[in-house]
Order: C-alpha cells, then sequence, then structure tokens
C-alpha cells in the first residue's frame, strides 16, 4: 500500500469478478493512445470485449488492479502464455465480439470501415511486429484513468507482475506500445524492458490517416 498523492491510499490486489465494468470502461477510457476509443470506434461493447474478455474470463489470476477505496484506478491484464491466449481470442473472443458488432450495427458506421483500411495499410506496410514467444511468452498491457496517473500507480502493478512471472519460472514477456507514445517507452525501457522491434501503423486521424508505428519490447529476469 501506498500513497497515491491524494487523501486515500491506492492497493494492487488480483482482479475480481464485481471489478469487470470498472476495467472494460477504463480500456475503452484510454484505448486511443491513452484517451478515449470512440472517434475510432463508437461500440465501446466490441472494444472491451476485445481488450478485456480474454484476461477477466480466461486469465483472471494475471489481471491485476489498482483499488483507490471503491475506484479501480488502473488495471495490468497480464498473461503467462501468449500462444494459449491467441488460440482461444481466435476460436472464441474474436467471433462472439465480431458477431455482436454485426447484431448492434456497429460495423456500418463510417469510423469502422476507415478503421479496416487502416488495418489493411498497416498490414501493406509490413504488418504487426510479433515477440518470440519461446523467449517471451508472457504479456501485458496496462491503463490507468486519466486522474491517477503520474503517481507511481502503474510502475506498482508492473512490478507485481513481474514477481508472478518470476514466481512462475517465465523466462520472459513482452509488451506492446505505439511509437509516439513516448512517455510509455520511456516507463517500459526504465524497468528494464528492451526494444525488440519497430513497425508501421496506419491510423485514421480526422478525414485523412496518420503514419505512425507499433514497438514491442521484451523483458527478462536477465535484462
Amino acid at each position: 500500500m501506498w500513497e497515491n498523492g491524494m487523501s486515500n491510499a491506492v492497493v494492487v490486489r488480483q482482479y475480481r469478478p464485481e471489478d469487470r465494468m470498472q476495467v472494460r470502461e477504463i480500456a475503452c477510457d484510454t484505448a486511443d493512445a491513452g484517451k478515449p476509443i470512440d472517434r475510432l470506434f463508437r461500440d465501446r461493447q466490441t472494444v472491451a470485449d476485445w481488450l478485456t474478455h480474454y484476461y477477466t474470463e480466461h486469465e483472471p489470476q494475471s489481471l491485476w488492479v489498482a483499488q483507490s477505496d471503491q475506484v479501480v484506478a488502473g488495471y495490468l491484464t497480464g498473461c503467462l502464455d501468449t500462444k494459449r491466449c491467441d488460440r482461444i481470442m481466435v476460436r472464441e473472443v474474436l467471433p462472439k465480439a465480431v458477431a455482436g458488432a454485426i447484431v448492434r450495427g456497429a460495423l456500418w458506421h463510417l469510423e469502422a470501415w476507415r478503421l479496416f483500411l487502416g488495418f489493411v495499410g498497416t498490414a501493406l506496410a509490413g504488418g504487426v511486429p510479433k515477440a518470440d514467444l519461446d523467449k517471451y511468452p508472457g504479456h501485458l498491457h496496462i491503463n490507468l484513468r486519466p486522474d491517477f496517473r503520474g503517481r507511481k500507480i502503474g510502475l506498482q502493478l508492473v512490478e507485481r507482475f513481474l514477481r508472478q512471472v518470476e514466481e512462475a519460472a517465465g523466462p520472459g514477456i513482452h509488451v506492446t506500445t505505439l511509437g509516439h507514445n513516448h512517455a510509455g517507452r520511456r516507463f517500459f525501457e526504465s524497468m528494464g524492458f528492451r526494444l525488440l522491434h519497430e513497425q508501421p501503423l496506419i491510423l485514421p486521424e480526422g478525414r485523412w490517416y496518420r503514419r505512425t508505428s507499433t514497438t514491442v519490447y521484451g523483458w527478462t529476469k536477465e535484462n
């Protein structure tokens, strides 16, 4: 436990089922480089399913939350076996998320097609970088509510997950960030992650598209 700079203490603990709605809310409010996803894709249920369903339903023991009073200030979705995660995502999570989006009519909005064309452009420009899953089989993703940033909560979440990886004798983990997320990149570099890959990413930006990048960082006990 530590002070978060306000009158309330923040505690890092494992995820509980009653945290689900807050975790999904934070995922949608931060999915666009720390900002709400709505300008890129308006169906929040699809976004929340894509970003959090595997972790809340299939690997909750690797999902950590930071709590202040009754508020989830942030979370870390961790995974010890990315190959297993990928199998479940392809077989279960993504098909259900897409089916739900179709039923709700989310795929017929212009921003959905613009986002899809951005994915196509990304693939044509070189695709999404991959980590060596034999060396870095685990992964993590971290999100914090804006009013809780800058208080070392992310540091505590990552440190707790790294202890879990070490306790499980995992060889290493990886994390993906946006290339222009300079604060995020400095954060992971300060924790001993090293840059593995950087490749192009095409995203909608206003009426046009923005060319940025995705980066993959890796961590092992030897780093």
